[in-house]
């Protein structure tokens, strides 16, 4: 099924009503082409709505940038050794507060660690897998002695 049929310039196709180029010869070109335009469309609304986050991305992009200049002066003015007195001083604060913070942490961790130690002993009080399997095997051959004892003399 070879469709494809050779022309030569001012030849027309047999069965063909016009070469004019007046219209599509094929009445479903316009349906196929409508698909496409609807899937445009709907690229167009979706690029609608992202167009202002986008935007917003770009500004919180810039932001961020001037925040990481801001750091990078202060970090460059600290290694430089600029700092002034109000530097230390808030330093010394901080380092202040982490100590008060580390206290309590440190005071918490001994208390767990107290009661960690009363659960190590519970532990130690409960009897052993042996302990427990000694047991329950001294009590089966107890019981099957009394049984065998009492068959016997039950029998006589």
């Amino acid at each position: 099924m070879n469709n494809v049929f050779p022309l030569r310039p001012g030849e027309q196709k047999e069965g063909s009503d016009s070469g004019d180029g007046g219209g599509p010869e094929d009445p479903m070109l316009e349906q196929r082409v409508g698909r496409p335009e609807e899937k445009v469309d709907r690229i167009e609304a979706i690029l609608v709505r992202l167009e202002p986050k986008i935007s917003e991305v770009l500004q919180n992009t810039a932001k961020q940038s001037v925040d990481l200049n801001k750091l990078q002066l202060d970090f460059a003015r600290f290694e430089a050794g600029a700092a002034t007195k109000d530097d230390l001083h808030q330093v010394q604060a901080d380092i202040v507060e982490i100590k008060g913070r580390l206290t309590g942490v440190d005071g918490r961790l001994t208390g767990i660690d107290g009661r960690l130690s009363g659960i190590s002993d519970r532990f130690a009080s409960l009897p052993t897998v042996w302990t427990m399997l000694g047991i329950v095997f001294t009590t089966w051959a107890l019981g099957s002695g009394i049984l065998i004892f009492a068959m016997n003399y039950l029998r006589k």
